[in-house]
């Protein structure tokens, strides 16, 4: 990297975090978030962890913990908070023209994943929870638009032989107050495409992402809301998106470094998208049992 692109690099962890840098972007396969990601915290340096941000509760309490000792920002890549489709539909969601959320679905469908690296994905040891691959991202808008959930359940199955990453996933969330959310996804498909409706007490939208994979350079995008006013199509980019938007969550941590804002997710956020997704893997492991969720 540093002969083709001038950009020094190194192998070893302690010298590079003995450069004369402020902040680390931890991207390295899941298993290595944790230790990755407290040594920079504790050479002072803040720390945007790519999602999850780690794969046990535990491990995501010791990143807190170190975050909390350094006084530094802890950052999370749950980047969805920030691709303009879905930013868009949490600001009319947060304007109150459409009342308080009722039901939401959210369903993404896919061709399946890269295999990374020398195939760390395909290892759970180095993995963690296929949950935690990219269902975590639209778990955690669920709870982003609807709140904290109080109990899930879910159900999936898989083509024979690849059985560990729950190919076709079906969640269903519980919030205070009746209302609920049900999050799909299958890697066993063809293309990429997500589709979001949700309808709330005065009104109702509809929105879509569909592309021939997730960086399409040119996607075809729709966002539409129903209210007492009528119908109408909401304004979005249709540059959105993992090619145009991440640099987003990127400024908001540089935001957030410099005091001026909260992290487009925090660290607090990344622990409850990890607590949500290993309650999914425990429902499916007890034949999709209930789990009520503690608080």
């Amino acid at each position: 990297m540093q002969s083709e692109w001038g950009v020094a690099a190194t192998t070893g962890l302690q010298e590079f975090l003995s450069w004369p840098c402020e902040a680390v972007i931890v991207v390295s396969p899941n298993y290595l978030h944790t230790a990755h990601g407290v040594a920079a915290l504790e050479a002072g340096k803040h720390v945007l962890v790519e999602k999850p941000l780690a794969t046990t509760l535990e491990d995501c309490d010791r990143l807190l913990d170190a975050a909390a000792r350094s006084g530094k920002v802890l950052a999370v890549g749950l980047e969805m908070r920030v691709f303009s489709l879905f930013s868009a539909i949490k600001a009319v969601l947060d304007s109150g023209e459409i009342g308080r959320p009722l039901h939401l679905k959210l369903d993404l469908w896919r061709r399946p994943y890269r295999a990374g690296a020398g195939g760390w994905k395909s290892d759970p040891d180095k993995l963690g929870s296929s949950v935690l691959e990219e269902p975590i991202h639209y778990l955690d808008l669920a709870r982003w638009y609807l709140g904290e959930p109080t109990a899930l359940q879910a159900w999936a199955n898989s083509r024979p032989g690849r059985e560990v990453l729950w190919e076709n996933l079906d969640v269903r969330l519980e919030f205070e107050g009746g209302a609920s959310a049900l999050v799909t996804r299958s890697i066993a498909a063809f293309e990429h495409h997500v589709a979001l409706e949700l309808v709330a007490e005065e009104g109702a939208l509809r929105a879509s992402w569909d592309g021939m994979m997730d960086v399409d350079l040119e996607p075809s995008v729709a966002l539409t809301l129903h209210s007492e006013r009528g119908t109408r199509v909401v304004e979005v980019p249709q540059q959105t998106g993992h090619a145009f938007d991440v640099p987003r969550q990127t400024a908001a941590f540089l935001e957030a470094i410099a005091g001026r804002a909260q992290p487009a997710a925090t660290g607090q956020d990344g622990r409850a998208a990890v607590a949500l997704c290993l309650a999914v893997e425990d429902s499916l492991r007890a034949g999709s049992r209930r789990i009520v969720l503690s608080g």
